[in-house]
């Protein structure tokens, strides 16, 4: 059973869970989503694709993914807006929900994609280093990079 800390912001208050092993949390919170007909979509980097391939499958089963390249140079338009394109292409609605796995890069890109798509859909980070695990606990810290800074 994980400890969770209540953000406190009205209607949009949310949990954060704390834990070693928080896959099954994940599994029922997508499984509860999907039962109350919402679809839903993973953006994660191709590291995180390629060594968490059973845990994202335990996960999110059956959940359409997007994989992009790892790394601070993937923060821009261009990616952002293949993210855009991969979300639109599933046919995720105003309902839909982005499931971000994997480190800073992933929730910064994924977090973007998922205020930026139809006005904003829900969003649930799935933070896979310390560091991310830090970003996600803040909260609305997402964005790419610009030519111009």
């Amino acid at each position: 059973m994980p400890d969770t800390l209540q953000v406190h912001l009205g209607d949009r208050s949310y949990p954060i869970l704390l834990g070693g092993d928080l896959s099954a949390d994940v599994r029922a919170l997508a499984a509860g989503l999907r039962r109350s007909g919402r679809k839903l979509a993973v953006i994660t980097d191709s590291n995180v694709a390629k060594t968490q391939a059973a845990a994202i499958q335990s996960m999110l089963s059956d959940v359409p993914v997007h994989v992009f390249p790892p790394g601070e140079e993937s923060k821009t338009i261009a990616e952002l807006a293949r993210a855009l394109d991969f979300l639109a292409s599933t046919g995720i609605d105003r309902l839909g929900a982005v499931f971000a796995v994997g480190g800073g890069v992933v929730g910064d890109l994924a977090g973007f994609a998922a205020a930026s798509y139809l006005r904003g859909i829900d969003y649930y980070q799935v933070p896979t280093t310390l560091l991310a695990m830090v970003d996600s606990s803040v909260g609305g810290k997402t964005g790419v990079y610009l030519k111009a800074g």
